[in-house]
């Protein structure tokens, strides 16, 4: 793998862990770093992935939410972005109203300091 290009290391990381959610955790560091560095719409789905991976296995009560937070943050100007990420959320809030996943509240804002 040494000699691919970051979109390719990317692209074949994504379609193992599509394959297998169990391999998201293991490779989350590497994936993370290079969707970084490719960014457009490979990027998206691999973080997608990510979340998908957390969803069905996740780690605490407030990491499917957390997570999905952190994407809606981050695609905040990207309508089609936005848009890919939609039936997430509405898969999140399905699950959590049928009772198998958590349901949580996580606060994005930025808090205004007290004086």
């Amino acid at each position: 793998m040494g000699s691919l290009d970051a979109t390719s290391r990317l692209a074949a990381l994504l379609d193992r862990c599509a394959a297998d959610a169990s391999l998201v955790t293991g490779a989350r560091a590497l994936g993370d770093s290079l969707a970084i560095e490719v960014g457009g719409s490979l990027a998206l789905q691999w973080r997608i992935t990510v979340v998908r991976a957390v969803i069905s296995n996740p780690p605490d009560g407030d990491a499917v939410r957390e997570l999905y937070g952190e994407l809606v943050d981050r695609y905040r100007n990207d309508p089609a972005g936005l848009a890919a990420l939609r039936p997430i959320g509405d898969e999140i809030r399905r699950l959590e109203a049928e009772g198998s996943l958590p349901s949580a509240l996580v606060a994005r804002s930025e808090r205004r300091k007290r004086s």
